[in-house]
């Protein structure tokens, strides 16, 4: 089960964002690793929405991933991929092979 954090800097969380962020972080559930949670920030500058977060996979973390987009679904749904890719690749180093 995936454990996370959402803070918000001039963001309101609702209910609706918090699921939606949620439901796109269980992406991330299904990799073969034993624990994962993740911290994930959301904030408006402007015109511009940030998402930015960390990942960790049992016990370490792995780098802070930032995304931006003129919505925060569209950045949100950005910070994902790059989360999954940074997940994927750590269990693909764990398992030793290389891209």
């Amino acid at each position: 089960m995936m454990i996370y954090t959402l803070n918000g800097d001039n963001v309101e969380i609702t209910d609706a964002l918090r699921g939606f962020v949620g439901e796109k972080l269980a992406r991330l559930d299904g990799q073969g690793v034993k624990s994962i949670s993740a911290d994930v920030s959301l904030k408006i500058n402007g015109s511009e929405q940030t998402a930015s977060g960390t990942v960790r996979v049992d016990g370490q973390d792995l780098t802070t991933i930032t995304a931006a987009a003129s919505d925060m679904h569209t950045a949100v749904d950005r910070l994902v991929d790059k989360l999954y890719a940074q997940v994927r690749r750590h269990t693909q180093r764990l398992d030793g092979r290389r891209k």
